[in-house]
């Protein structure tokens, strides 16, 4: 074979096994994790006070 037959046939099976791949894809579909009831653990929202912020008064200090 040459060069140029063989390039031609890599190339055209790398296009099979892509659209194979896409097709499976779009079939299957994405992977979602389990929907979550509590909002607010999730985005940090809420009521709960940030730990972060315990050691802070409101007052500026010179450091």
């Amino acid at each position: 074979m040459r060069v140029i037959t063989k390039l031609g046939l890599y190339a055209l099976g790398l296009v099979v096994v892509f659209a194979a791949m896409f097709g499976v894809g779009s079939w299957v579909g994405p992977v979602l994790p389990a929907q979550q009831d509590h909002v607010e653990e999730t985005t940090g929202g809420g009521d709960h006070p940030d730990p972060r912020d315990a050691d802070h008064d409101g007052e500026e200090h010179d450091g």
